[in-house]
């Protein structure tokens, strides 16, 4: 399809992503500036997607219940350390939900607004991009009907606190939508998109795709006619390798020892939940005997998930972003790398930008007021030059 339809709108904004890209966008802010929300152009993508393409995740921290909760906090000197490693964007996954009240005008408590403003001015000065998550909010997957004006009242505040915040800041409406929104994701966003749109006509927007942003999930999702949206998946296969010995995950996971790639040089006896579980039982009967090349914990596995998001790339014309992804901590660090590099490898040769998973509990990749990296991993995110 050609990228002039649309006329001057979609002409000018190709022409500003491309020098984005080149990081001489001019575009101050994304807000209330803007004429109104640009039509969507199959292929074309939105102006601020070359801001968001080597990134990672400041998790555990502003998700927890409350800042520290779980073992993080965001530091200041996090920020420079970050982008002077080579990264171009953070995403800050951070709980709104549970700082807000529970009745209309579901006000957001003025002192965690102020922490999230000081949070994206140290990005900001950093020159790092961010995705401004709203995580955890599980209360909306429980109960839709219930929940669904709060989410909407809770974006309009965020909305319209940042509208005048430059193009380098994106929304991204829900983290992993999963449960009763496996079947209603696409009848939440819709108001949400609206409410946002009132002051930010033209911020860029990130929507995951349902059952735990599952690549698989991607053409479920009804997007409006809006140009500035891209979808999310999370990419964390294989799931039994990367969350293996991880118990907040589930009794089937517990398994240790495993490699990528498989086979093992000795078969691997699954824990009992995973051999009571017919699908970890059959990944593990795989992951035992068949070779590297169709190994269930190996490439054609990443292979397989690349393979989706390119499809629905090509049928939909939309952007897509891999906003988490990575072995936690469970695993050999050797076969850690390799998990890394092949993802990192797939992902740039699929034009798919990404955050890689970093928490100070399950994957811990840096240590800001050490000056430290988890060098093995950081070297195969972004490998020195």
């Amino acid at each position: 399809m050609s990228i002039f339809r649309g006329h001057q709108g979609s002409m000018i904004r190709s022409t500003l992503f491309f020098l984005g890209v080149l990081g001489l966008s001019a575009m101050a802010c994304s807000g209330g500036g803007a004429a109104g929300p640009e039509p969507f152009v199959a292929g074309v993508p939105p102006a601020a997607a070359g801001h968001f393409k080597k990134g990672i995740n400041l998790g555990n921290r502003l998700e927890a219940p409350n800042e520290g909760d779980w073992g993080g906090t965001v530091q200041a000197q996090d920020f420079p350390f970050i982008a002077a490693r080579g990264f171009d964007h953070v995403r800050i996954p951070i709980r709104f939900s549970g700082h807000a009240l529970d009745a209309a005008p579901y006000t957001i408590d003025s002192t965690f607004f102020s922490r999230v403003d000081a949070v994206l001015d140290q990005a900001t000065a950093a020159k790092l991009a961010v995705v401004v998550d709203m995580h955890a909010y599980d209360e909306l997957a429980a109960d839709v009907a219930g929940q669904r004006d709060r989410f909407v009242g809770l974006w309009t505040q965020i909305a319209a606190r940042y509208k005048d915040r430059p193009d380098t800041v994106a929304f991204e409406l829900l983290n992993e939508p999963y449960s009763q929104l496996d079947t209603n994701w696409n009848d939440v966003l819709g108001p949400a998109v609206k409410a946002i749109r009132a002051s930010n006509p033209r911020r860029l927007l990130i929507v995951d795709s349902v059952f735990w942003a599952d690549p698989t999930k991607l053409a479920v999702l009804k997007l409006p006619d809006d140009a500035n949206i891209m979808t999310a998946i999370h990419l964390y296969e294989p799931k039994l390798f990367s969350f293996q010995g991880m118990s907040w995950i589930g009794p089937e996971f517990l398994t240790t020892g495993m490699v990528f790639p498989g086979p093992p040089a000795t078969p691997v006896t699954p824990v009992q939940a995973a051999l009571d579980a017919s699908w970890a039982n059959q990944w593990f009967k795989d992951y035992n005997a068949k070779p590297a090349a169709t190994n269930p914990s190996g490439p054609a596995t990443v292979t397989a998930q690349l393979a989706l998001i390119t499809a629905y790339q090509k049928a939909q014309g939309r952007v897509v972003y891999n906003g988490e992804w990575g072995p936690q901590s469970g695993g050999a660090m050797d076969s850690r790398v390799r998990l890394v590099t092949t993802v990192r490898e797939q992902c740039e040769t699929a034009g798919v930008g990404w955050a890689i998973w970093e928490d100070p509990t399950n994957m811990n990749l840096f240590d800001s007021a050490a000056g430290t990296w988890v060098t093995d991993i950081i070297d195969a995110l972004l490998p020195p030059r």
